[in-house]
C-alpha cells in the first residue's frame, strides 16, 4: 500500500512527484508541457465514482516521460504501476512502438487509501504555495481546484 505522495514545484515549468510504500520509494522529475494534476484528479474521480476501470497518467519529462497507470482489480481494489520511456510514446499513437517502457514502481493498494494519501500530498504542497505562486512556477496551467474540490467531494463520499 502506498504510504507517501508528494508533489514538489522544483523550479519554474518543473516539479517532482515522489511516491513510496513499505518496499519501494519512487521520485521523478517532469516538466510543465502536461498536467498531470488535473489528470490525475479527474482520474481519481472517475475511478471513485466507477465510472472507469483503467486511467493513465502521462508526466512529460523533455525528453521522455513516466505514466502512471492505475487499474481496478476488483470493487476496492487497484493496480498501481509507474513506466518510464525515453521517448513521448503517449504523445500519438504513431510513436508507441518507439522507446523501451519500463516499470519502476509497482503497487497493489485499495483506491480508498491510494486517494487519500494522493489528497494528503496536495494538502502538503497547497501549504508550501498559494495558488497564485503554483500558476507563477507551473507556468502553463492553473492548480486545477475545480478538479481537486471534486476528487475531495467523492473521497469523503466513500
Amino acid at each position: 500500500m502506498i504510504n507517501d505522495f508528494n508533489f514538489w514545484l522544483t523550479g519554474t515549468g518543473w516539479a517532482a512527484a515522489f511516491f513510496s510504500n513499505e518496499r519501494q520509494n519512487m521520485r521523478f522529475e517532469f516538466s510543465y508541457l502536461s498536467d498531470p494534476l488535473l489528470e490525475l484528479f479527474e482520474a481519481l474521480t472517475k475511478l471513485i465514482k466507477g465510472q472507469s476501470d483503467i486511467e493513465k497518467i502521462t508526466f512529460l519529462d523533455e525528453p521522455g516521460e513516466h505514466i502512471l497507470i492505475i487499474t481496478r482489480q476488483k470493487e476496492d481494489v487497484i493496480g498501481v504501476e509507474i513506466t518510464r520511456s525515453d521517448t513521448w510514446d503517449s504523445m500519438s499513437e504513431k510513436y508507441s512502438t518507439l522507446g523501451e517502457k519500463e516499470i519502476v514502481y509497482s503497487d497493489i493498494d485499495t483506491l480508498k487509501n491510494f486517494a487519500s494519501v494522493v489528497c494528503a500530498g496536495i494538502d502538503n504542497l497547497l501549504k508550501r504555495h498559494t495558488l497564485s505562486e503554483y500558476q507563477e512556477k507551473w507556468h502553463l496551467s492553473a492548480f486545477p481546484a475545480e478538479a481537486y474540490d471534486k476528487l475531495k467531494q467523492v473521497t469523503t463520499m466513500t
